[in-house]
Formats: structure tokens, C-alpha cells, sequence
């Protein structure tokens, strides 16, 4: 291979890219759902109005998405069918969840 678009078009390099991603992708994942878990815990310490403020913002800031970013247009493309695994159903209502104390525990 010699440079580095050849490198980038092997397959099995693409493939194992996705792997990557789909790996950092299942951290984030489980950071944000940490990070909803603790903002609800915590509300639950703090005196009013504090307590309604935070539970009001505890999606707020959570995970940057990057569904523009060419490279993981190819990730969710060869894994995910053009559907971006942070964006799905099934995550939004786990995060929604959580964030009104309906722990499932899947993250």
C-alpha cells in the first residue's frame, strides 16, 4: 500500500475502523447514561427551586454527536444502515427514561 487512500479503501481497514468506533460510541453511551443517573441522583439532595433547575436541564450537554463527520457517515453506513446508533428510538427513550428515574439498566 502505497499511500494512504489505499490504506483507507481496504476493507478489512474499514472495517476494523467501524469496530473502533462502535466501541467508543458504546462508552459514550454508557457516560451519558451515568451522567443522567448522578444528575438525578444529585437533584434529589438539593433544595428548591435547585432541585426542579437540574432535573429541568439533565439531558442538557450530553454527548457531542458527530453525524457530520465523513468518517462516521461510513461507520453508520457499514454497521448501522445509514442510522446513527445515538439517534435511534430505542436510545432516546433509555435516555428518557432514565432521566425520569425508569432505570432499565441496559447502559
Amino acid at each position: 500500500m502505497d499511500d494512504q487512500n489505499d490504506f483507507f479503501c481496504c476493507c478489512d481497514c474499514r472495517y476494523e475502523f467501524c469496530q473502533l468506533i462502535n466501541e467508543l460510541i458504546e462508552d459514550i453511551k454508557h457516560l451519558e447514561s451515568e451522567t443522567v443517573r448522578t444528575r438525578y441522583e444529585l437533584s434529589r439532595h438539593l433544595q428548591y427551586p435547585y432541585d426542579e433547575y437540574l432535573r429541568s436541564d439533565i439531558l442538557s450537554d450530553l454527548g457531542r454527536r458527530y453525524s457530520d463527520h465523513p468518517a462516521y457517515q461510513v461507520y453508520i453506513q457499514l454497521l448501522y444502515n445509514n442510522q446513527d446508533p445515538m439517534e435511534t428510538d430505542e436510545w432516546c427513550e433509555h435516555i428518557c427514561r432514565l432521566a425520569n428515574v425508569h432505570d432499565d439498566s441496559e447502559y
